[in-house]
């Protein structure tokens, strides 16, 4: 079979092959039409795999406009409450009770839940009573050690999947700002985001 057909994967290039074998060993045609045949199959062939990886990408990632639906608050506590093992995040502003409920719930049912908001912001009136209660709860929340920047991350990670975005976890991020949210559970992305939040974490115990 010529080079040039052995495209994309191994059953991609399995499907060309066998078809390949049939149109010239099996199947009286003139040379100008078997090329023109395998021109067509290649294009069909090139569509399919078009659509596979498609449908591939539409089934590893969500993405979350705020206000679509303004309940951007209640696909994290979907991550949250699928988790088995791990809870990992890491988020600027959290005032919202819902998914401090959700975590509390994680931690009480056996989950390791460990998690980062920024100093400043953790140091409010309005986020003191979420991080009071979550460390009652038995949940180690951390703040950032270094003075210059913050911690401006919004990303939790479960052994289930994630979730990234400029998603607060607030109110107004939920149902006034304009705000995206990614949530997948791509192994790749997956492991990165692992990665960086337990390198942040771990930075700031």
């Amino acid at each position: 079979m010529p080079t040039w057909l052995t495209i994309g994967n191994y059953e991609t290039q399995g499907l060309i092959q066998n078809i390949y074998n049939v149109m010239y060993k099996k199947i009286s045609m003139t040379k100008f039409n078997k090329i023109v045949l395998l021109l067509v199959l290649l294009i069909a062939v090139s569509f399919g795999t078009f659509q596979i990886t498609n449908l591939y990408f539409h089934k590893q990632f969500q993405i979350f406009y705020s206000l679509d639906k303004k309940q951007n608050d209640q696909e994290i506590i979907k991550l949250i409450n699928s988790a088995n093992k791990y809870i990992y995040f890491a988020v600027y502003t959290f005032t919202k009770d819902n998914i401090a409920d959700a975590l509390i719930a994680a931690k009480q049912r056996g989950i390791l839940v460990w998690g980062i908001t920024d100093a400043k912001e953790a140091d409010t009136p309005y986020e003191k009573s979420i991080i009071q209660r979550l460390r009652q709860a038995g949940i180690t929340i951390e703040t950032q050690k270094h003075i210059d920047g913050i911690m401006h991350i919004k990303a939790i990670v479960t052994d289930k999947g994630y979730a990234i975005g400029s998603y607060n976890w607030t109110e107004s991020a939920t149902v006034a700002n304009d705000e995206i949210l990614e949530i997948g559970t791509d192994k790749y992305l997956h492991g990165r985001y692992f990665e960086i939040l337990k390198k942040v974490l771990i930075t700031n115990q």
